[in-house]
């Protein structure tokens, strides 16, 4: 059909409008036709009914008026026997007669009022004649009689006449009526046909051409789609239009367009296949691509020789369970003394769900490394690579790793036995000479003093020197860890600037400490802390002269953490740019006429940049030249660990590794002063600024003792002194009251050990507090290989009075720990025959001895485990030569156990 013919099937107002809408008004055009049509059919049929009606009514009046007619008769027939019979029966039956006549006179009065008048009075002057004639007859009066029925006939032949003329009438309206209904029912009846024969053709004529406007154009889409699948591109298309099917000529278009483009995108596809076939055959690699069925789509000439020894059944199609089972059967496979079904069930469930990592094979004598990966519809992408020469250079390397690991080991080893032989005898001639300089100091010898300070200066710088050298080594190593404790700034502040305060003085200059922070509550390596705050100052002094040094400390909370800043400020010779950018190299300073002219290694700033790092923080420098310089860093104030868990100590691990004082005073000042005081002599100060607040830290920290105020707001220290006696947990804690109130007695009365008077004199809370210590039994064991070791501490607490006992080794002082328990015990780690850590863990294991104080004093440097272990199983480590006099007397303070 051309599209010349369709245009036509589908012209005029079918092409305008749907299918739906096409066969909706063709539907409505036939039922509007049925709806007309039966209504003329209802409208005739209810005239029709409606003439039938009426002839009924004509009929009914009929023969009310033949029965009226009937009755007359029989009661004028009943009038007249009784006139000639004289029975009773004959006026009785005419009575009845003329009863059933007036009921019909009722009905007729209803169509036919004046004819029923006429019926009915000419009927009651027949009925009263007849009577009276009848009556007459009885008498005998027989030409009365004749005369008075004479009379009754007049009025019965009114009567007939009456009769006869509406008889006629209503039969005559009857058949009138009768015939216009049957006329009228055959004139409904050929209307009815007419309407039928024309709808049912303009139904047929419209169906035709809705269907001619469907066909047509479908037999067209038909053959064009049968065109467009054939691939006839030039197959003719039917015409477009607004209807369905005109929308499926657009589709049509669309679709043969759409061939257009997947023509060319077949075409480009091809190419990019072949492309991509020429960049899979260029991989070095053995590539194949597997289908969601594990069999082979795609796959290069280096796959087939990585399978050389299957090679010929490597082709499209070839299933990868297929290609294990034929290297099983060829042998060219390890099975890696598996089963072969349970090798080829574990390789095929590799494949169907491969693992991150790769996995190497031995295939034909080559080491070959797989890597697969799953594609989203579900099939494998595998990479096999020839890794045999990889191999052979990683065992090189792993046997050149082994050799350094070997050499850092020995490194190591070398460290550690420096760091204990360096370190151990100057920590004896330090000790020696802090002795030798109270000694001479005490005799008056001046000038011996000052000599002794010059050996302990120098042996002290000496070892600040070892320790620098040794802690660059272990950061180089990576065997410097961190060790986080938590604490006060406060006074770590305090104590690096009384320290660093004599250096700073030397070259006239005046240290001023700034600080500005709420908390000053921190949770790092305090040594590190301590070590790269001196190593500022102490820079900032050697660097300036009659100047200012400014440490500033300052608090900042960003992206919900707090740090802490630190800045040491000088008015010093200052830098130049490129002096700055040398900084914090080892061995190196800003030029050399720094090291000719001030002295000094270049490690403080290298080790101080690597600590910064090690704490989490940052390092910088500001500096003109002439002016002076700023060395600022800032660390975390809580240390997020990066590496293993466990190294930090926990508020628990301190609290039984340290004595410790609780001051409750609720003003600032005297709590604070007596902190100091406190402090100052190597306790552990806790402080509390009300009642409530003291007897909470008191339970929960269990001080060794309690300084006292008594008169406070709310709640006064005699109540908290009666509740600490009445608590089991409380009562034995001493407790000393430190008040303006001179009730001596009273306080005493209330269980405290001593009462002092306000302002307390320092030396008095000391005594006091030694007091409580030496309530008990002062006996050391010192446990050290090193003979100038021992000897100096047994001097140093011997002078304090403690009674010494010494052990060369650690058999010798497990033996000595059998026959006698010390207060204490002062334990080196390095020994011979049995070190430290197997006395500890002997310690520890006996029951006898498990709760007896150790303070370990060694020269060793301490891993992170090594340390966690001690801190768990000692109560206290200290570094030899970091440690002076004062520093050893306040450990043994801390570790006194005054309620044993």
């Amino acid at each position: 059909m051309t599209t010349a013919e369709q245009s036509d099937a589908r012209a005029g107002w079918f092409a305008e409008n749907t299918i739906p809408v096409r066969f909706g008004a063709l539907s409505g055009v036939l039922l509007a036709a049925l709806i007309l049509s039966t209504g003329v059919m209802a409208y005739d049929l209810i005239r029709n009914q409606e003439r039938i009606s009426d002839a009924n009514e004509g009929f009914h009046r009929l023969e009310i008026a033949s029965l009226a007619d009937r009755h007359f008769g029989e009661m004028r027939y009943w009038m007249t026997d009784l006139a000639v019979s004289q029975l009773t029966l004959s006026e009785r039956r005419a009575d009845e007669a003329r009863e059933n006549l007036e009921l019909n006179l009722d009905e007729l009065a209803k169509f036919a009022p004046e004819a029923a008048v006429t019926v009915r009075s000419q009927t009651d002057a027949y009925y009263d004649t007849s009577l009276t004639a009848a009556d007459a007859y009885t008498d005998g009066n027989r030409v009365l009689g004749n005369t008075l029925l004479a009379q009754a006939r007049v009025a019965s032949d009114t009567v007939d006449a009456t009769f006869k003329q509406l008889v006629g009438d209503l039969s005559q309206r009857a058949d009138e009526t009768s015939k216009d209904a049957t006329a009228a029912a055959k004139t409904a009846l050929y209307r009815a046909i007419i309407a039928c024969i024309v709808i049912v053709i303009a139904g047929a004529f419209l169906t035709w051409r809705a269907l001619r406007s469907i066909l047509v154009p479908m037999r067209g889409i038909s053959s064009a789609i049968t065109g467009l699948i054939s691939g006839n591109r030039d197959v003719e298309l039917p015409p477009e239009g607004r209807d369905e099917l005109g929308r499926m000529s657009q589709a049509l278009r669309a679709l043969r367009d759409s061939q257009d483009r997947r023509r060319v995108l077949e075409d480009e596809a091809r190419a990019q296949r072949n492309t991509i076939l020429t960049a899979i055959e260029t991989i070095p690699d053995g590539f194949a691509l597997f289908d969601n069925e594990d069999r082979l789509l795609l796959f290069n000439e280096r796959f087939r020789s990585v399978f050389d020894h299957v090679k010929d059944i490597i082709e499209t199609g070839t299933g990868f369970e297929d290609i294990l089972r034929t290297q099983i059967d060829r042998g060219t496979v390890d099975l890696q003394d598996m089963p072969a079904e349970d090798w080829i069930a574990h390789q095929v469930a590799r494949h169907k769900s491969p693992p991150d990592s790769r996995q190497e094979v031995r295939m034909g004598g080559a080491w070959i490394q797989i890597a697969k990966r799953r594609t989203p519809d579900g099939g494998t992408v595998a990479v096999y690579s020839d890794i045999t020469d990889l191999k052979q250079k990683q065992a090189q390397l792993e046997e050149a790793n082994a050799q350094a690991l070997a050499a850092s080991s020995a490194k190591s080893q070398f460290l550690a036995s420096m760091s204990h032989e360096l370190r151990t005898p100057l920590n004896a001639i330090i000790g020696y000479s802090e002795m030798l300089s109270e000694d001479a100091q005490d005799m008056g010898f001046d000038t011996a003093t000052e000599d002794l300070e010059k050996i302990m200066a120098s042996g002290r710088h000496l070892l600040s020197l070892i320790n620098d050298v040794l802690d660059l080594s272990k950061i180089e190593a990576g065997k410097m860890e961190v060790y986080v404790e938590s604490f006060d700034l406060a006074p770590l502040l305090d104590e690096v600037v009384a320290t660093v305060a004599p250096l700073v003085s030397k070259n006239g200059n005046e240290l001023v400490l700034s600080t500005n922070f709420s908390n000053g509550q921190i949770e790092t390596d305090k040594t590190k802390l301590r070590q790269n705050l001196f190593n500022l100052l102490s820079n900032a002094a050697k660097f300036t002269e009659n100047g200012k040094i400014t440490l500033d400390v300052s608090g900042r909370h960003s992206d919900g953490k707090d740090y802490f800043s630190f800045s040491v400020t000088d008015e010093g010779i200052g830098m130049t740019p490129e002096q700055s950018d040398r900084l914090f190299q080892a061995f190196v300073q800003a030029d050399q006429s720094t090291t000719r002219n001030f002295g000094g290694t270049g490690l403080g700033l290298a080790i101080a940049q690597q600590f910064t790092r090690m704490m989490g923080g940052r390092i910088s420098v500001q500096s003109e030249e002439g002016v002076g310089s700023v060395f600022s860093f800032e660390i975390p104030a809580i240390f997020e660990a990066v590496g293993e868990p466990g190294a930090d100590e926990t508020a628990a691990d301190r609290k039984t590794s340290q004595g410790s004082i609780l001051i409750v005073d609720d003003e600032d000042t005297a709590r604070s002063a007596a902190a100091e005081i406190v402090r100052a002599e190597g306790y552990h100060v806790l402080m509390a600024g009300t009642a409530e607040e003291g007897l909470r830290i008191a339970r929960e920290q269990q001080p060794d003792a309690v300084v006292l105020d008594v008169i406070m707001p709310e709640r006064d220290g005699w109540s908290m002194l009666k509740e600490m006696k009445s608590d089991p947990v409380l009562c034995e804690m001493p407790v000393i009251l430190a008040t303006i109130v001179a009730d001596r007695e009273m306080g005493l009365a209330f269980g405290a050990v001593e009462h002092l008077t306000k302002p307390v004199e320092p030396s008095r809370l000391i005594a006091t507090l030694d007091a409580i210590a030496d309530g008990r039994e002062k006996d050391v064991l010192i446990v050290d290989d090193d003979v100038a070791t021992r000897n100096l501490f047994r001097r140093i607490l011997t002078r304090e009075g403690w009674n010494v006992r010494e052990a060369s080794d650690g058999k010798r002082a497990l033996a000595q720990l059998e026959t006698r328990r010390p207060t204490l015990m002062v334990l080196d780690i390095m020994m011979p025959n049995v070190d430290g850590f197997d006395v500890l863990k002997s310690i520890r294991a006996n029951e006898t001895l498990a709760d007896l104080p150790v303070i370990v004093a060694t020269s060793k440097d301490l891993t992170r485990d090594e340390m966690s272990w001690l801190k768990e199983n000692a109560g206290e480590v200290i570094r030899k030569g970091d440690t002076g006099r004062s520093d050893l007397l306040a450990a043994l303070k801390r570790h006194l156990d005054h309620r044993s």
